[in-house]
């Protein structure tokens, strides 16, 4: 077989580069997975040449890839691949048919694990109140759907308090009868008139992040995601990316060894159909099997992740670790300097998951080695505490800013705490998710005044941060967030839409695409110019003018990476 080398031109269009001059061209064209130019269609012909393909986009929209930069891609993807999928059921009956057709394909006596019901991750604009019954079902309807089999309905994070359901085979496995007390710690055992549990389990009963530690020693009895589930989510899940149009993940939270071997596995294998960055966590938090560690395991892991950086590859990549300080706010676990009403109504101040000599050492530790570091830190003590020791590591190692550590989450941050992150030459990833999911939690346990420092995004454009967004908890759908952005519109109807928060669309497209590459540190992508990966989109409407309620109507026609199709509705 002869190569092809031809060009490929796109035309019949808008092309929006997402360049710093933000330049809008009629048209473009690729070759060999590079952008040749952009421009006037008269002048791309030229540059393709007579033997080029063509493609009409009929009016369409050409975008560089979306960059999510915070998509916990294998997390959810992995998680759902080993679930049965309850997500859209209506009623106690499609629940049951579903349930029983898993129970026929699997081996009796093993778990059968189901999805919540509604949408993921916050389960707050449909969940299982919205079935037609009005409440989940409870063990006898699992019994029937699979007798010979322990089934268990989920409870996802990060709404408390929650609930999931187990049948009777289910409760025996976990040791849950009649003779278990009402409430044991802060989960509650649902029991009908009889004093027989009903199979519904009410509080921190989330997968994780419930801060229980008699839940998480009954979901380490249970059957976790396989490492089948983990390698073939990863491949499913990179295609749904594909399909939303994002080309590109940066994988940054709750990563461990494991995990980032899978996408190591898939680069090795050339099944990686997005770019991805891999940082791992310093101590793993927030699931069931998290353990704090030593001083001299916390230092090995460090060394590790030092070691194994590699920032040459085109597809994979690995840099840094992570420290996290703090967990969700809905829990109870955002770090506060102020007393407040937790989720069961307990006066906290939050839940530390590290103490702040470990905190020290990890920044030490990037410092001294001239090492990029990522943080999680989202509020008033957590800042507090990070800024002591970042100001302090730099009057004892030096200047640092040139390796542009990320801030992630940055659920709040004032003018102070933005020009001290700025001085040390911070970037900042966030998703909108925060503000549109948990606005009204916010405003109801910490009062209105805090939201005028709630995802203040302006303001950090303003204090000249690069600002990279992503779906974190969802929604999936990144023009929504891009949206939001705008809106800063709460799930309930409220906003926060103060002049620390709006930003305008360019900006907001920006988030994913030209700024997050730029966090990313990753040439070549997030712009559409001469030189570039050919990683690009093609959308049905342009998104620097289309309405603000509409854009998450946006259709994804075509994703290439590399100018290789990973998507393709078949329109153009």
């Amino acid at each position: 077989m002869t190569r092809d080398d031809r060009a490929t031109l796109f035309h019949g269009g808008r092309v929006v580069t997402m360049r710093q001059d933000k330049a809008v061209a009629d048209a473009i064209v690729v070759r060999d997975g590079r952008v040749v130019a952009t421009g006037t269609e008269q002048d791309m012909r030229a540059a393709a040449g007579d033997q080029a393909r063509t493609v009409d986009l009929a009016g369409a929209t050409v975008l560089p890839g979306l960059i999510d930069m915070h998509p916990h891609l294998i997390h959810w993807s992995g998680i759902k691949r080993s679930v049965v999928d309850l997500f859209d059921c209506r009623d106690h009956g499609e629940i049951a048919a579903r349930i029983s057709a898993a129970a026929a394909r699997t081996p009796k006596g093993q778990w059968i694990r189901c999805s919540p019901i509604g949408e993921p991750h916050y389960f707050l604009r449909r969940s299982y109140r919205d079935l037609a019954e009005g409440e989940l079902p409870t063990r006898h309807l699992l019994d029937a759907a699979a007798p010979d089999h322990p089934v268990w309905i989920q409870a996802w994070a990060p709404v408390n308090p929650a609930v999931t359901v187990l049948n009777t085979r289910g409760l025996w496995n976990i040791q849950v009868s009649r003779n278990t007390p009402d409430r044991v710690g802060r989960v509650s055992v649902e029991k009908d008139a009889d004093g027989e549990p009903t199979g519904r389990l009410l509080g921190p009963v989330n997968n994780y992040y419930n801060n229980e530690p008699w839940w998480d020693s009954v979901l380490a009895r249970i059957d976790g995601v396989s490492p089948e589930d983990w390698y073939e989510g990863a491949r499913s899940g990179m295609a749904e990316a594909n399909r939303r149009g994002v080309t590109a993940v940066f994988e940054g939270h709750m990563m461990d060894w494991p995990l980032i071997d899978v996408y190591r596995q898939h680069g090795n294998a050339g099944t990686l159909t997005t770019r991805v960055l891999c940082t791992p966590d310093a101590e793993p938090h927030g699931l069931p099997n998290s353990v704090a560690l030593t001083e001299t395991e916390l230092v090995q892991r460090l060394e590790l992740a030092y070691r194994v950086q590699d920032l040459s590859g085109d597809m994979f990549r690995t840099e840094s670790f992570l420290c996290t300080r703090g967990g969700p706010f809905n829990p109870g676990m955002m770090v506060l300097d102020r007393s407040h009403r937790g989720p069961y109504g307990e006066w906290t101040k939050g839940i530390e998951f590290i103490p702040e000599w470990k905190g020290r050492l990890m920044v030490e530790f990037a410092a001294e080695r001239g090492m990029r570091m990522n943080l999680i830190s989202v509020a008033d003590r957590e800042h507090g505490i990070a800024l002591e020791h970042l100001e302090t590591a730099r009057r004892k190692f030096g200047d640092f800013s040139e390796q542009q550590w990320i801030l992630q989450h940055a659920y709040f941050m004032d003018d102070e705490q933005c020009r001290r992150y700025r001085d040390l030459g911070f970037q900042i990833t966030t998703s909108m998710s925060f503000s549109h999911f948990k606005m009204h939690t916010f405003r109801e346990r910490l009062g209105s005044d805090y939201l005028k420092n709630l995802i203040p995004l302006r303001r950090e454009l303003d204090h000249g941060f690069d600002v990279g967004c992503g779906t974190d908890w969802g929604p999936a759908n990144v023009f929504e967030h891009i949206a939001f952005a705008q809106t800063h519109r709460g799930v309930f109807g409220d906003r926060n839409d103060g002049p620390a928060q709006v930003i305008d669309r360019e900006q907001a497209l920006a988030t994913w695409t030209r700024s997050a590459a730029r966090i990313l540190r990753w040439k070549g992508i997030g712009t559409l110019e001469a030189g570039g990966h050919a990683d690009l989109i093609v959308v049905d409407r342009d998104p620097l003018t289309t309405p603000t309620d509409d854009l998450k109507d946006t259709k994804v026609h075509l994703t290439m990476l590399g100018g290789r199709p990973v998507h393709d509705e078949g329109v153009l």
